[in-house]
């Protein structure tokens, strides 16, 4: 029985084996068939008439590229810099500094913390125990970036791979104190000499601005570049060439570009004259980097122009053929010689030169032209929409010098300011929008230029419902106006009468940080003023709101500079800024409206003289003394007729007694009759005495009570004599 059951087990298994087999058999044959089937033929045609296409060899992210096109770039979303919150997106210029900028600040405190304690990243702490450590790798896989760079000191003990990784990573302080430590220029081989110094001519022996700090660069506003003799004479890179023996052309192409680059041309010049005259061949970008710097070795326009030829003549001689740089260097030495017809005419010559030889303009050398041509205060001339014409008709623009990014910028200032075209402007910015032409914008600073230039020839010239749709595509997440930008916006929604965009400006001032101006804020007010009686109820309302507002943010923000004693004082409102408040504010026909009581505030303010000036148009607190009295709020009545008696405004006389007229119910020539009999004025209402002395005070210069003071003292002197 037990060798019978073993037998059976013994067959079962055998029997479950070769199923398993037979399965992983069958599954190896579908897959083969699988992966046949999905075999691309090589051939481009088929015995059944089909040929699919060649494998197309994709990236790794150029699905996530397609299905970003299909959706599109959304102008009112926030940069991606910025946490996608709508409570944590900045909406001001400071803001959105400091965001950038406190973000990039925790990266350099943990730069620094990778640099001054490298020894906490020597070794995998998280390896488990027993394990060995691995020195020097600190995370999986190892990024040279993140690892912590190496110190050099006179102690150091370096070798030329120590030198070499100094020079692969342009580390000039390190390279220089390596190459001390190496014992000079003896210890290194010609072909590491040559790489030094083209690292000391490219820098200039200077430590290079860290590429990683994105932020800091792009707020820096550094617009123009200094143009003046900076080249270190005497220093290393003099010394390295002078011991190179004999001197290479890759040598002499490295110290006259440095000097060239620092505006040392003089020099530079010199060594390319030694050069030539040895027989040493030179690059096509020593000749560039000469014909930038022309300029400073002539005196005249006349004598550079020759000068430039001589250069470009000497390249010809070369057997070198031009290039862009070559079409741009000619163009920025052009544009900085000044302006007139002479140079305007050379600068088109060049251009249809390199064009006659297949060079086509770049747009570093359309911007030159723009410098020249569109000046300042020069006359006006058009020759952006040939450069249009020409750019419009490029599949893309590929960017290939660092002064391509100036071309957008200049061409929307020359469209905003010397030509004043929104068509043009329009033109400019589709092709800044068209393909990845938005990367050469620039930076944050020049990408804010380029908006405020698009905003305010839109404001200017371009229909009104076009500027309204541009303001709520660009503000506040891609631009937030500067103040001057601010105030054309002001001007364009009180021309078109958008009343109730402007009682929106009020909030956009606050949030974008410009509410503490105060001839911004001035301008609005003047704005609401001027279009308020051409609105419905509803917005008039909002503009009367927004008016109250601005007295209420003025007064915190004094009390805040008391409070805090701050140095500088806060500027405060205008008088006649004052009267648009009490204006607006006391269109209301309700007694016990809130807006009365921003009317006393202002009033109160007026008289107390916390406002700088007189009203410019004192009939509007006549009007508001009428209207005050007529809706039952005396009080705030004779406190804008006092305060145009203390002023001396000739409006106060006929206000006092409309005034009056309502508020004792009697007829105007019944009022200036009673105003006349003195003695009946003793039993009117404080409120209707107050407005009577204002009468008095304008007609005789003098308040009613002082004219009774004097009265009285007048009779007693007499009594007294009468005594005597």
């Amino acid at each position: 029985m037990i060798s019978e059951h073993s037998t059976n087990i013994a067959f079962r298994t055998k029997r479950g084996e070769e199923k398993r087999q037979w399965s992983r058999l069958v599954h190896i044959c579908r897959t083969m068939a699988t992966l046949e089937g999905q075999k691309v033929p090589q051939s481009s045609s088929a015995s059944d008439g089909i040929s699919p296409p060649q494998r197309i060899h994709r990236g790794p992210t150029d699905i996530l590229q397609a299905l970003a096109a299909t959706v599109g770039p959304d102008p009112t979303a926030a940069h991606y810099k910025y946490h996608d919150d709508p409570y944590l997106i900045p909406l001001s210029n400071f803001r959105k500094r400091s965001y950038a900028l406190s973000a990039e600040a925790g990266r350099k405190a943990a730069a620094w913390v990778r640099d001054e304690h490298a020894d906490l990243f020597s070794m995998r702490e998280w390896d488990p125990p027993g394990k060995k450590k691995t020195p020097y790798l600190n995370a999986d896989p190892h990024i040279d970036a993140f690892a912590p760079k190496p110190i050099y000191n006179d102690e150091s003990k370096v070798t030329e791979e120590d030198f070499k990784y100094t020079l692969n990573n342009a580390l000039v302080e390190d390279a220089i104190k390596v190459f001390e430590l190496l014992g000079g220029v003896n210890a290194l081989s010609e072909e590491l000499k040559m790489e030094f110094l083209q690292l000391l001519c490219f820098y200039n022996e200077k430590e290079p601005l860290a590429m990683e700090w994105l932020e800091e660069r792009w707020f820096a506003a550094k617009t123009r570049d200094r143009h003046s003799a900076t080249w270190r004479l005497g220093g290393l890179a003099d010394s390295i060439f002078t011991s190179m023996e004999p001197k290479s052309s890759e040598a002499y192409c490295a110290i006259i570009q440095g000097m060239a680059k620092y505006y040392q041309a003089e020099r530079a010049h010199l060594l390319a004259q030694e050069a030539m005259e040895k027989g040493i061949p030179l690059s096509t970008s020593v000749f560039n980097s000469l014909i930038s710097c022309v300029g400073f070795l002539k005196e005249g326009t006349t004598l550079r122009i020759e000068a430039l030829k001589t250069l470009l003549a000497q390249m010809k001689e070369q057997g070198l053929s031009p290039d862009q740089g070559t079409l741009s260097s000619c163009l920025k030495s052009i544009s900085a010689w000044g302006g007139g017809n002479m140079l305007q005419q050379v600068a088109l010559q060049v251009v249809a030169e390199f064009k006659s030889i297949g060079l086509q303009p770049g747009l570093s050398a359309y911007y030159y032209l723009l410098c020249l041509f569109c000046k300042e205060r020069g006359p006006r001339v058009d020759i952006l929409t040939t450069i249009l014409n020409d750019l419009e008709k490029r599949e893309n623009l590929v960017p290939q010098d660092a002064t391509d990014t100036n071309f957008f910028i200049t061409a929307m200032g020359v469209c905003s300011d010397h030509l004043q075209d929104i068509s043009l402007a329009e033109r400019l910015h589709k092709l800044l929008m068209k393909g990845d032409n938005y990367r050469l914008v620039g930076d944050a600073y020049k990408e804010s230029i380029y908006y405020r230039h698009y905003i305010t020839v839109s404001c200017r010239h371009a229909p009104f419902e076009k500027t309204l749709e541009l303001l709520d595509t660009l503000i506040p997440n891609v631009y937030v106006p500067e103040p001057s930008v601010m105030e054309e916006i002001i001007k364009r929604l009180e021309a078109g009468g958008a009343g109730e965009r402007l009682a929106q400006a009020w909030s956009q001032l606050v949030v974008f940080g410009h509410a503490n101006r105060v001839r911004l804020v001035e301008r609005l007010l003047d704005a609401f003023c001027n279009c308020y009686q051409y609105q419905d109820d509803e917005i008039k309302a909002k503009i009367r709101l927004a008016a109250g507002d601005i007295l209420k943010f003025g007064q915190m923000a004094e009390e805040k500079e008391e409070k805090n004693e701050m140095r500088s004082p806060v500027q405060k409102l205008s008088a006649t800024a004052m009267t648009n408040i009490i204006e607006l504010c006391s269109d209301v026909t309700d007694k016990a409206d809130e807006g009365w009581e921003k009317v006393s505030q202002a009033l109160d303010r007026l008289r107390s003289q916390q406002a700088a000036g007189v009203p410019a148009r004192p009939q509007v607190l006549a009007q508001v003394a009428q209207r005050a009295a007529t809706v039952g709020r005396p009080t705030i009545a004779a406190a804008a007729v006092g305060y145009l008696s203390e002023c001396g405004f000739e409006e106060a006389t006929s206000a006092s007694v409309a005034t009056l007229s309502v508020m004792l119910n009697r007829s105007e020539e019944e009022v200036k009759t009673l105003l006349q009999d003195r003695s009946n004025l003793s039993a009117l209402h404080p409120t209707a005495l107050a407005v009577a002395e204002a009468y008095h005070e304008v007609k005789s210069g003098a308040s009613l009570h002082q004219s009774d003071s004097s009265t009285s003292s007048e009779s007693d002197s007499e009594s007294s004599d009468d005594d005597c």
